[in-house]
């Protein structure tokens, strides 16, 4: 299968999967209502060191756009898709391995390791949670609203992550 078409399957795949499945899942309890599940943000995660920044930002863009037209959400998961994009190549300098990165190599549990990957993933999904929570309620009124759903949405999303990375175990 052709490299390219590979990423727009794998694209279709996980906002399918976002759009469809996890959307309509409701973890509120009451008034409780902190935990979502996002795990589109996985896709930007898995691209290839090597691409560049803008073909990068771009693809953020229209990842976010995309899960935006499903919740009606007016561009706040686009804000938060581009944000992580514009900070992976800093978080990937901040956590390089010493021997550097293969630049032909994909961010993968199969290439880089349990612990480099839990690391690398739980950043840039905790940013993209705050800054998507932050935008979502928008007022400082509410910091420990903010709080609370990233803290929780955070949890749960980057341990459904982590398990579709062992199910699925992409090697690139």
């Amino acid at each position: 299968m052709g490299k390219n078409l590979k990423y727009v399957i794998r694209f279709l795949a996980i906002v399918l999967f976002q759009v469809l499945l996890l959307k309509r899942i409701d973890l509120s309890y009451q008034n409780f209502n902190y935990i979502h599940i996002f795990i589109y943000p996985l896709f930007l995660l898995l691209l290839p060191f090597q691409w560049s920044k803008f073909l990068y930002l771009i693809i953020a863009f229209v990842l976010g756009i995309s899960v935006d037209l499903f919740y009606n959400s007016l561009g706040v998961h686009a804000f938060a898709s581009v944000f992580i994009a514009f900070l992976r190549p800093y978080i990937l300098r901040l956590i390089e391995p010493r021997e550097g990165y293969n630049k032909d190599s994909t961010p993968t549990l199969f290439k880089m390791g349990f612990a480099w990957l839990f690391i690398y993933t739980s950043i840039l999904i905790f940013i993209h949670h705050l800054i998507y929570f932050s935008m979502e309620v928008f007022s400082p009124q509410y910091p420990f609203e903010i709080i609370l759903r990233t803290i929780f949405s955070f949890i749960v999303s980057l341990t459904t992550i982590m398990l579709v990375h062992f199910i699925f175990r992409p090697k690139s």
